[in-house]
């Protein structure tokens, strides 16, 4: 008897963390949604509520928590749009690097990181570019160079969000 009480309490903790966790990262999407020149911050931390998730749920509960603040944003966000890039990029790599992270090598999980964003920032390129950029033209700047400095941006954000994910480990995990 003890021990069920155990699981449905560590259960109950981990819906009501998801909850908190649901809430910052909308708190985060509306406030991209209305800073401007903050908005890249806000999504990034934004980003950092994933992994969490999914270290204190064993990776069900990230899924859970995407889906519903992905949702969430498109219905209550007053510029939808704002939503896009959690929902294509921030949202979804705290998932992927929870598995990509699980392969033994670092070579090959860095590789598979940068196979990962260069997906999907083709995919979304050519997506948006006829939605919203068919305009648009960048006759100094080659895409390619473009996307050589995304990729050296996308570094750097994959070092700081593992090391945000290490301090929460050290610091918080096992304690909630």
């Amino acid at each position: 008897m003890m021990k069920e009480t155990g699981i449905k309490n560590k259960s109950g903790k981990v819906t009501a963390l998801g909850g908190v966790l649901l809430a910052l990262s909308l708190l985060c999407l509306y406030g991209a949604s209305f800073v401007p020149g903050f908005e890249i911050t806000l999504y990034t931390v934004s980003s950092v509520f994933i992994p969490i998730m999914m270290i204190e749920s064993k990776g069900k509960g990230g899924w859970v928590l995407y889906i519903a603040c992905s949702v969430m944003a498109l219905l209550l966000l007053p510029n939808k749009l704002a939503a896009f890039p959690y929902i294509f990029f921030f949202g979804i790599y705290g998932l992927l690097k929870f598995y990509i992270e699980k392969i033994k090598s670092p070579s090959l999980q860095l590789v598979l990181k940068f196979i990962v964003f260069t997906g999907i920032v083709v995919v979304a390129y050519h997506f948006f570019y006829k939605l919203f950029f068919s305009v648009i033209t960048l006759k100094d700047i080659s895409p390619v160079i473009l996307l050589l400095i995304g990729e050296l941006f996308f570094l750097v954000y994959d070092i700081i969000l593992t090391g945000v994910i290490n301090y929460y480990y050290r610091r918080f995990y096992g304690r909630i």
